[in-house]
């Protein structure tokens, strides 16, 4: 009789540590996706600041280009190209405006992002060279602005965690860019 009750104790032992270990790896394996899926976000949100960043960038310079082309030859064909060029960048900058309210929920960093859009778009709509320079300006500081806030959000979030994202930052993104097309 002891012998029996020894068993059923061990038996009952067994059951209860595999039945408490798949609970505990069931819980540890759904922790995992859970930090698997907010890292894809995470990078996706990285890369989503980025390429606005970018997308910005390039639509001023074109938005330059379009504003000098159209005032050496409003009907030539290097303006026709200028614009068609600076069309192009403006669905690229939509794109990546998009893509971003997708996937950021700050509301104030998608407002920057906006007007980053709008103070750009504006630059060829300048009446002179003066006028030019000052929207150009504008779009460039709509621009640092929102990189600042973005970059705000990403130190605030990493320094949540700092081990997984500790390599996430390698320049600092404050630094003024330099406008090539004036």
């Amino acid at each position: 009789m002891q012998t029996a009750i020894t068993s059923l104790i061990a038996i009952a032992g067994t059951l209860l540590g595999a039945a408490a270990t798949y609970l505990f790896q069931g819980r540890a394996a759904r922790q995992a996706r859970l930090e698997a899926r907010d890292e894809r976000l995470w990078q996706e949100q990285l890369a989503a600041y980025s390429a606005f960043a970018g997308a910005i960038t390039s639509y001023r310079s074109s938005q330059n280009a379009r504003w000098y082309r159209k005032r050496e030859n409003p009907s030539g064909a290097p303006y026709i190209n200028a614009r068609t060029e600076s069309l192009n960048e403006r669905t690229n900058a939509k794109a990546a405006l998009f893509r971003l309210r997708l996937l950021n929920p700050d509301a104030e960093l998608n407002r920057l992002a906006s007007e980053a859009l709008e103070a750009t778009t504006a630059i060829h709509r300048a009446v002179d060279e003066a006028a030019r320079d000052q929207q150009a300006e504008r779009s460039q500081r709509a621009l640092l602005a929102f990189v600042e806030a973005a970059s705000n959000q990403v130190r605030a979030r990493t320094s949540m965690h700092p081990i997984s994202r500790s390599t996430t930052l390698q320049a600092d993104v404050r630094a003024p860019v330099q406008d090539s097309a004036g």
